[in-house]
Protein backbone atom coordinates (compact mmCIF):
# COMPACT_ATOMS: atom_id res chain seq x y z
CA UNK A 1 0.00 0.00 0.00
CA UNK A 2 1.68 3.33 -0.90
CA UNK A 3 1.22 6.39 0.96
CA UNK A 4 -1.71 7.82 -0.18
CA UNK A 5 -3.54 4.70 -0.64
CA UNK A 6 -6.39 4.16 1.33
CA UNK A 7 -6.73 0.63 3.25
CA UNK A 8 -9.45 -1.43 2.07
CA UNK A 9 -11.76 -2.38 4.72
CA UNK A 10 -14.26 -5.09 5.36
CA UNK A 11 -17.67 -4.70 6.05
CA UNK A 12 -20.37 -6.50 8.21
CA UNK A 13 -24.02 -6.24 8.44
CA UNK A 14 -25.34 -7.43 12.39
CA UNK A 15 -28.99 -8.45 12.25
CA UNK A 16 -30.55 -7.80 15.88
CA UNK A 17 -33.98 -7.51 15.87
CA UNK A 18 -37.55 -7.34 13.33
CA UNK A 19 -41.02 -5.93 12.97
CA UNK A 20 -43.87 -6.71 10.42
CA UNK A 21 -46.27 -3.86 9.34
CA UNK A 22 -47.93 -3.06 6.84
CA UNK A 23 -46.31 -2.41 3.75
CA UNK A 24 -47.93 0.47 2.43
CA UNK A 25 -47.07 2.11 5.82
CA UNK A 26 -43.26 2.22 5.18
CA UNK A 27 -43.58 4.59 2.48
CA UNK A 28 -44.66 8.19 2.27
CA UNK A 29 -48.03 9.05 0.82
CA UNK A 30 -52.10 7.72 1.11
CA UNK A 31 -51.86 4.26 1.38
CA UNK A 32 -51.93 2.09 -1.35
CA UNK A 33 -54.50 -0.74 -0.73
CA UNK A 34 -52.80 -3.20 -3.19
CA UNK A 35 -49.71 -2.84 -0.28
CA UNK A 36 -52.24 -3.93 2.21
CA UNK A 37 -49.84 -7.38 3.43
CA UNK A 38 -47.53 -7.60 5.48
CA UNK A 39 -44.04 -6.87 4.62
CA UNK A 40 -40.81 -7.71 7.35
CA UNK A 41 -38.35 -4.62 8.04
CA UNK A 42 -34.93 -5.73 9.53
CA UNK A 43 -32.62 -3.62 12.06
CA UNK A 44 -28.89 -3.45 11.52
CA UNK A 45 -25.96 -2.19 13.20
CA UNK A 46 -22.85 -2.07 10.70
CA UNK A 47 -18.87 -3.13 11.54
CA UNK A 48 -16.36 -1.80 9.52
CA UNK A 49 -13.02 -3.26 10.20
CA UNK A 50 -9.08 -2.94 9.58
CA UNK A 51 -5.80 -4.23 10.94
CA UNK A 52 -6.06 -0.84 12.57
CA UNK A 53 -9.33 0.03 13.14
CA UNK A 54 -13.04 -1.17 13.94
CA UNK A 55 -15.99 1.08 13.58
CA UNK A 56 -19.49 0.80 14.74
CA UNK A 57 -22.17 2.44 12.38
CA UNK A 58 -24.82 2.83 14.87
CA UNK A 59 -25.58 0.90 17.76
CA UNK A 60 -29.17 -0.38 17.42
CA UNK A 61 -31.42 -0.33 20.43
CA UNK A 62 -31.96 -2.60 23.59
CA UNK A 63 -34.65 -5.12 24.76
CA UNK A 64 -36.64 -2.64 26.94
CA UNK A 65 -36.96 -0.47 24.01
CA UNK A 66 -37.92 -3.35 21.94
CA UNK A 67 -40.99 -4.00 24.27
CA UNK A 68 -42.00 -0.86 24.20
CA UNK A 69 -42.27 0.01 20.59
CA UNK A 70 -43.57 -4.05 20.12
CA UNK A 71 -40.24 -5.16 18.05
CA UNK A 72 -39.05 -8.72 18.12
CA UNK A 73 -35.50 -8.33 19.78
CA UNK A 74 -33.28 -10.78 18.68
CA UNK A 75 -30.13 -9.59 20.67
CA UNK A 76 -27.71 -7.13 21.73
CA UNK A 77 -25.84 -6.03 18.59
CA UNK A 78 -22.89 -4.53 20.92
CA UNK A 79 -22.40 -7.91 22.32
CA UNK A 80 -21.62 -9.76 18.95
CA UNK A 81 -18.84 -8.00 18.40
CA UNK A 82 -16.27 -10.02 19.94
CA UNK A 83 -17.57 -13.10 17.43
CA UNK A 84 -15.87 -10.84 14.98
CA UNK A 85 -12.69 -10.09 16.82
CA UNK A 86 -13.57 -6.61 18.19
CA UNK A 87 -13.82 -6.27 21.75
CA UNK A 88 -15.82 -3.77 22.66
CA UNK A 89 -13.53 -1.60 24.45
CA UNK A 90 -11.45 -1.62 21.24
CA UNK A 91 -13.67 0.47 18.78
CA UNK A 92 -12.00 3.92 18.07
CA UNK A 93 -14.91 5.46 16.33
CA UNK A 94 -19.11 5.21 16.04
CA UNK A 95 -21.01 6.63 13.72
CA UNK A 96 -24.23 7.51 14.00
CA UNK A 97 -26.41 8.25 11.09
CA UNK A 98 -28.80 10.15 13.06
CA UNK A 99 -30.40 9.69 16.40
CA UNK A 100 -33.68 7.63 16.28
CA UNK A 101 -33.99 5.19 18.73
CA UNK A 102 -33.26 2.56 16.37
CA UNK A 103 -30.06 4.18 15.54
CA UNK A 104 -28.47 5.33 18.87
CA UNK A 105 -29.54 2.65 21.36
CA UNK A 106 -26.65 0.83 23.19
CA UNK A 107 -24.28 3.93 23.03
CA UNK A 108 -23.50 3.51 26.60
CA UNK A 109 -22.21 0.44 25.72
CA UNK A 110 -19.46 1.17 24.12
CA UNK A 111 -16.50 3.09 26.70
CA UNK A 112 -13.68 4.31 24.46
CA UNK A 113 -15.66 5.29 21.16
CA UNK A 114 -15.70 8.34 19.64
CA UNK A 115 -18.73 9.72 18.73
CA UNK A 116 -19.19 10.89 15.11
CA UNK A 117 -22.46 13.12 14.47
CA UNK A 118 -23.27 15.67 12.15
CA UNK A 119 -24.02 19.06 13.92
CA UNK A 120 -27.33 19.83 12.90
CA UNK A 121 -28.63 16.27 13.69
CA UNK A 122 -27.01 17.26 17.69
CA UNK A 123 -28.39 20.86 17.07
CA UNK A 124 -32.04 19.69 16.03
CA UNK A 125 -32.39 17.01 18.85
CA UNK A 126 -30.84 19.65 21.48
CA UNK A 127 -33.56 22.52 20.31
CA UNK A 128 -36.85 23.90 20.24
CA UNK A 129 -38.82 20.73 17.88
CA UNK A 130 -37.58 17.89 19.63
CA UNK A 131 -40.22 17.95 22.12
CA UNK A 132 -42.82 18.37 19.19
CA UNK A 133 -45.06 14.67 19.57
CA UNK A 134 -44.26 13.53 15.84
CA UNK A 135 -40.92 14.23 16.21
CA UNK A 136 -40.37 13.21 19.95
CA UNK A 137 -41.79 9.57 19.18
CA UNK A 138 -38.63 8.48 16.97
CA UNK A 139 -36.09 9.16 19.77
CA UNK A 140 -35.61 8.24 23.26
CA UNK A 141 -34.62 11.07 25.15
CA UNK A 142 -32.41 9.19 27.37
CA UNK A 143 -30.39 8.47 23.96
CA UNK A 144 -30.17 11.58 23.04
CA UNK A 145 -29.15 13.06 26.97
CA UNK A 146 -26.40 10.37 27.13
CA UNK A 147 -25.04 11.92 23.60
CA UNK A 148 -24.73 15.37 24.98
CA UNK A 149 -22.88 14.08 28.18
CA UNK A 150 -20.73 12.68 25.79
CA UNK A 151 -20.03 15.45 24.01
CA UNK A 152 -18.83 17.07 27.63
CA UNK A 153 -16.37 14.56 28.25
CA UNK A 154 -14.98 15.61 24.49
CA UNK A 155 -16.04 12.22 22.70
CA UNK A 156 -17.98 13.62 20.02
CA UNK A 157 -17.01 14.86 16.93
CA UNK A 158 -19.44 17.08 14.43
CA UNK A 159 -19.11 17.29 10.96
CA UNK A 160 -20.76 19.41 8.88
CA UNK A 161 -21.31 18.17 5.80
CA UNK A 162 -18.84 15.79 4.25
CA UNK A 163 -15.55 14.55 6.53
CA UNK A 164 -12.87 12.04 5.73
CA UNK A 165 -13.02 10.24 9.36
CA UNK A 166 -10.26 7.88 8.57
CA UNK A 167 -8.27 7.06 5.40
CA UNK A 168 -10.58 6.53 3.02
CA UNK A 169 -13.95 5.81 4.88
CA UNK A 170 -16.10 9.00 4.55
CA UNK A 171 -19.37 10.76 6.04
CA UNK A 172 -21.73 12.18 4.05
CA UNK A 173 -24.78 14.53 5.61
CA UNK A 174 -28.14 14.04 3.36
CA UNK A 175 -30.66 14.97 5.65
CA UNK A 176 -34.25 13.92 4.53
CA UNK A 177 -35.17 11.07 7.18
CA UNK A 178 -33.78 13.08 9.50
CA UNK A 179 -32.35 16.93 10.24
CA UNK A 180 -28.44 15.56 10.10
CA UNK A 181 -29.18 11.86 8.52
CA UNK A 182 -25.30 11.11 7.39
CA UNK A 183 -24.41 7.97 4.94
CA UNK A 184 -21.12 6.05 4.98
CA UNK A 185 -18.83 5.71 2.43
CA UNK A 186 -15.97 2.66 2.63
CA UNK A 187 -13.18 1.47 0.51
CA UNK A 188 -13.44 -2.34 -0.35
CA UNK A 189 -11.69 -5.00 -2.24
CA UNK A 190 -15.72 -5.42 -3.88
CA UNK A 191 -15.51 -1.68 -4.49
CA UNK A 192 -17.52 1.06 -2.65
CA UNK A 193 -20.01 0.60 0.01
CA UNK A 194 -22.37 3.26 0.92
CA UNK A 195 -24.08 2.33 4.14
CA UNK A 196 -26.99 4.14 3.09
CA UNK A 197 -29.33 3.84 6.73
CA UNK A 198 -32.35 5.46 6.10
CA UNK A 199 -31.73 7.70 3.16
CA UNK A 200 -33.07 4.26 2.11
CA UNK A 201 -34.67 1.66 4.37
CA UNK A 202 -35.44 -0.56 1.78
CA UNK A 203 -34.15 -1.35 -1.52
CA UNK A 204 -37.58 -0.08 -2.86
CA UNK A 205 -36.56 3.33 -2.15
CA UNK A 206 -33.84 4.38 -3.58
CA UNK A 207 -34.75 2.06 -6.68
CA UNK A 208 -38.07 2.73 -6.96
CA UNK A 209 -37.63 6.67 -6.00
CA UNK A 210 -39.95 6.34 -2.99
CA UNK A 211 -39.61 8.00 -0.20
CA UNK A 212 -40.17 6.84 3.64
CA UNK A 213 -42.95 7.44 5.61
CA UNK A 214 -41.02 9.04 8.24
CA UNK A 215 -39.88 12.50 6.51
CA UNK A 216 -38.07 16.06 8.14
CA UNK A 217 -37.95 17.56 4.53
CA UNK A 218 -39.16 15.77 1.45
CA UNK A 219 -37.08 17.61 -1.33
CA UNK A 220 -33.79 16.88 0.67
CA UNK A 221 -35.61 12.80 0.70
CA UNK A 222 -34.97 12.71 -2.79
CA UNK A 223 -31.79 14.61 -3.16
CA UNK A 224 -30.27 12.20 -0.48
CA UNK A 225 -31.58 9.05 -3.60
CA UNK A 226 -29.79 11.26 -6.32
CA UNK A 227 -26.47 11.86 -3.86
CA UNK A 228 -26.56 8.06 -2.84
CA UNK A 229 -26.81 6.90 -6.51
CA UNK A 230 -24.48 9.22 -8.16
CA UNK A 231 -21.56 8.56 -5.07
CA UNK A 232 -21.69 4.73 -5.66
CA UNK A 233 -20.31 3.03 -8.84
CA UNK A 234 -22.35 -0.34 -8.07
CA UNK A 235 -26.02 0.04 -6.82
CA UNK A 236 -25.40 -3.62 -5.46
CA UNK A 237 -22.86 -2.00 -2.81
CA UNK A 238 -25.52 0.36 -1.68
CA UNK A 239 -26.90 -1.09 1.27
CA UNK A 240 -29.70 0.18 2.80
CA UNK A 241 -30.86 0.37 6.70
CA UNK A 242 -33.41 -1.86 7.09
CA UNK A 243 -33.96 -4.38 4.04
CA UNK A 244 -34.69 -8.13 5.21
CA UNK A 245 -32.58 -8.85 1.38
CA UNK A 246 -29.14 -8.00 2.69
CA UNK A 247 -29.33 -10.86 4.43
CA UNK A 248 -29.79 -13.03 1.76
CA UNK A 249 -27.75 -10.72 -0.99
CA UNK A 250 -24.46 -11.37 1.02
CA UNK A 251 -23.08 -14.73 2.05
CA UNK A 252 -23.25 -15.20 5.87
CA UNK A 253 -20.78 -14.99 8.41
CA UNK A 254 -19.60 -18.32 9.70
CA UNK A 255 -21.41 -19.46 12.93
CA UNK A 256 -23.42 -16.23 12.50
CA UNK A 257 -26.21 -17.30 9.80
CA UNK A 258 -29.03 -15.94 10.16
CA UNK A 259 -27.20 -12.76 12.04
CA UNK A 260 -24.80 -11.41 10.52
CA UNK A 261 -23.17 -11.42 6.72
CA UNK A 262 -20.18 -9.69 5.18
CA UNK A 263 -20.96 -7.34 3.06
CA UNK A 264 -17.24 -6.89 1.61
Amino acid sequence: MTMNEAPKYEVYAIKYATRDATCSSYFHGPADPHEDFSMTMDYFIWLIKSDQHAIVVDTGFNEEEAKKRKRTFLRCPISLLPEFGVEVDSVSQVVITHMHYDHLGNADKIPNGQFIVQEAEMAFWTGKYASRKEFLHHVRPDDVVHLVQENFKGRVKFVNGSKEILPGISVHKTGGHSEGLQVVEVPTEKGKVILASDVSHFYKNIQEDRPSSIVANLAQMYDAFDFVNDLDESPDLIIPGHDPAVMEKFPAVEGLEGIAVRIA
